[in-house]
């Protein structure tokens, strides 16, 4: 069953605060401290408690149970004909966290959580399991896989379809808000993410939450001093972004739900990562990040100076796969750029076929191409002239196996070359079968 929203809820504790006064045989009853829990309100909460919870639909498995007595409802305003009429209350702890108070009515009772209840006089909760009602949100934040010790927590509401929306405020300095809809697990997002929503936290402040933040960075390893930070999104893998900027540099990077840092983008490189880096001057650092580059590049035995790069991914190792076009040659490459200067391999545009990839900046194959040319020519198939060459693969000893087009339109080769495309063997594609068949248009039988 679908429990009401926060503004019907809200309504009817108001409306309670006066009416509730002669529903307890008191006109004084509101200013006097509530009566004491009897074993009789235990022991008819206990009774009737298994029964309420299975007629209402609530998900609890009872703790403890507490009859609140006969109370006077209040009139919905929004319901033509509605009137006053009495309901029995009853209080419940539960052992999956919150605990309720529930107004047994037809044909829709009212169930009101203990963080939306906190400091009514009449529906707030008094059981000794319900006593600190943020308590009762620590399973949902379980539930997230974030990493929160609650310190504090307040109800924001709930929407028509049960959905409700708490906040908590987290020792650690961090906060979060909670989305629990029926039957799904509970989802929590980062108050950083919320800051201008209609669910914006104040239990924390816009500080506590970027230093909290800035900690997440330290995991990063990167040597700059954080001077800024923002929460820039969620990854469709369920994972948290941020941006963090330096005195003269930043970085993008990627952390799970318990904090631990996953991918690390500098800006120069974020262009495409997460909508990229607002916080820098990505000009400025892309300017160096190119003289970077091609330094590396000419260090791994690969003269260009870069004139274009585009970040492609992170590999094992936090190495970047860049693709580079260069001003000072027509072909281009990938590098594969690792933390480890010396440890940096650039492969040609062919090259990297092997790694699945192909370069999109405009950059030409045709100085390859050459020297498939010069390849068979060594090998007295010089009247094919490359026109088009496609990575099959590499072996055992370190060759390449590269598909060939001849630019005369017939039957193309199979080249086992050396990485410098010095050829070791060739196979006519008319003869070339399995993973090594001929695969480029002019090379299919007609």
């Amino acid at each position: 069953m679908k429990r009401l929203g926060l503004a019907r809820a809200s309504m009817i504790l108001a409306a309670m605060a006066v009416s509730f006064a002669a529903a307890l045989s008191s006109p004084a009853a509101a200013a006097d401290p509530p009566p004491k829990i009897t074993k009789e309100d235990i022991a008819k909460g206990m009774k009737d408690g298994p029964g309420v919870i299975t007629q209402i639909g609530l998900t609890c498995t009872l703790t403890n149970a507490r009859s609140i007595g006969q109370l006077n409802l209040p009139a919905d305003p929004k319901a033509p004909g509605s009137k006053a009429h009495p309901v029995d209350a009853y209080e419940f702890a539960c052992k999956e966290g919150l605990g309720y108070t529930v107004l047994v009515d037809k044909p829709k009772s009212t169930i009101i959580d203990c963080l939306t209840a906190q400091g009514q006089a009449v529906l707030g909760c008094r059981l000794p399991e319900n006593a600190d009602p943020k308590a009762g949100l620590s399973p949902m934040v379980a539930e997230t896989g974030r990493t929160c010790e609650v310190a504090s927590a307040r109800a924001l509401g709930a929407a028509p379809d049960g959905t409700h929306f708490y906040e908590v405020g987290c020792k650690a300095g961090d906060g979060y808000v909670l989305r629990k809809e029926p039957g799904k697990a509970t989802a929590a997002f980062t108050c950083m993410s919320m800051t201008d929503s209609k669910l914006a936290c104040s239990l924390t402040t816009p500080d506590q939450n970027k230093t909290f933040a800035k900690g997440l960075a330290a995991g990063t390893k990167k040597t700059c001093a954080v001077t800024d930070i923002r929460f820039v999104g969620s990854t469709t893998s369920g994972m948290d972004g941020y941006e963090a900027a330096c005195a003269d540099t930043g970085y993008m990077f990627t952390v799970d739900l318990t904090g631990a840092v996953k991918q690390t983008v500098d800006c120069a490189l974020a262009a495409n990562f997460l909508g990229g880096c607002k916080l820098t001057d990505a000009t400025k650092v892309e300017t160096a990040e190119a003289k970077l580059y091609s330094d590396l590049s000419k260090k791994a035995g690969f003269d260009c100076t870069v004139a274009k790069y585009r970040l492609i991914g992170v590999m094992a190792g936090n190495t970047d796969l860049v693709e580079i076009a260069c001003s000072n040659r027509p072909d281009g490459g990938v590098g594969a750029f690792a933390e480890d200067p010396t440890k940096t391999k650039i492969y040609d545009c062919l090259q990297v076929g092997g790694l699945g990839q192909e370069c999109k900046l405009g950059t030409t194959l045709q100085p390859v191409l050459a020297k498939l040319s010069a390849g068979l020519a060594s090998k007295g198939k010089g009247s094919c002239v490359v026109s088009n060459a496609r990575y099959i693969g590499d072996t055992e000893d370190g060759s390449s196996v590269i598909e060939t087009a001849c630019s005369d339109g017939g039957l193309g080769w199979v080249m086992k070359t050396t990485p410098a495309y010095a050829v070791q063997t060739l196979v006519p594609c008319a003869a070339a079968s399995g993973s090594n068949a001929c695969k480029l248009p002019s090379n299919l039988k007609k």
